[in-house]
């Protein structure tokens, strides 16, 4: 019971900051987002690589963070499209080519190994973070659109959760997460279209219902996608949780896995 408490105000703490972030403006939301690139990617290099066991591997790891945060302050210094491209650029041109350069000076024998996984934690976190940043704007529209795609995020899980827990017999993916079953994927499917119908009809300057429907379609698919590569990297390591920063949740990856994924999704949709 006390489990249960525990975990029902930390999520409602979670989700309280989420709102917060998508309705207080620019600097709210790029504040959230930041935050979720860091301790992503100290819990994800904490996964990896264990603690810096050397002056230049501290080094590495807080030109890591330097990447993150500049990755998503950078989209918000400029609004023609040429300068934030060239300026995201020089970012990840000067991060990749400073990390390489470090790994020369650490003498572990990890040390190229190293490299894979700061610059994966970038591309994996802080880009994600990045294009949350980039398709936010002080409109409604914007605001209304990724409050429903969290939306989505959450009702994919708890659609998946219950249906799975009452139907599930068909494993939908048996070698990274035994607990998910097919019954539950299509359970949080019903739920991710329903709300993307709901969109239509609540959100102003809408798009057509048959788009609303393939974002939810999508959001389902990219959701249950990003679950499964957070799991993969647990199993891979060893271990059940990313971390404990949240109790009764785990780690912070453990929270934003599936919005990795659907960031990007939401990007390419909104492009095209």
């Amino acid at each position: 019971m006390k489990n249960v408490i525990v975990r029902s105000l930390s999520g409602i703490v979670y989700i309280a900051l989420i709102l917060a972030g998508i309705f207080c403006g620019k600097i709210a939301f790029l504040a959230l987002t930041t935050v979720f690139a860091l301790l992503g990617v100290i819990e994800f290099q904490n996964i990896t690589m264990g603690k810096a066991a050397s002056p230049i591997q501290a080094l590495s790891r807080c030109w890591d963070l330097l990447a993150a945060v500049s990755l998503c302050m950078a989209s918000n210094l400029y609004t023609q499209p040429q300068w934030l491209i060239l300026s995201e650029l020089i970012v990840l041109i000067s991060y990749i080519l400073v990390r390489f350069i470090l790994s020369l000076y650490d003498k572990t024998p990890g040390a190229f190994a190293n490299v894979g996984w700061s610059v994966l934690s970038i591309a994996y976190i802080a880009l994600p973070m990045f294009l949350l940043n980039l398709f936010y704007s002080d409109t409604d529209y914007s605001r209304y659109l990724i409050l429903t795609m969290f939306v989505m995020i959450w009702l994919n899980d708890t659609g998946a959760y219950c249906v799975g827990s009452l139907l599930g017999k068909h494993r939908l993916f048996p070698r990274l997460s035994p607990k998910k079953s097919w019954e539950g994927f299509f359970g949080g499917l019903v739920f991710c279209v329903g709300a993307g119908i709901g969109a239509f009809y609540l959100i102003p300057e809408n798009n057509s219902l048959i788009a609303w429907i393939c974002y939810g379609t999508a959001i389902c698919l990219l959701s249950t996608w990003g679950d499964l590569f957070e799991s993969m990297l647990k199993r891979s390591h060893g271990i059940k949780d990313s971390g404990h920063l949240i109790p009764g949740h785990g780690g912070i990856l453990d929270r934003i896995d599936s919005l990795l994924f659907a960031s990007w999704g939401t990007f390419i949709l909104l492009c095209l």
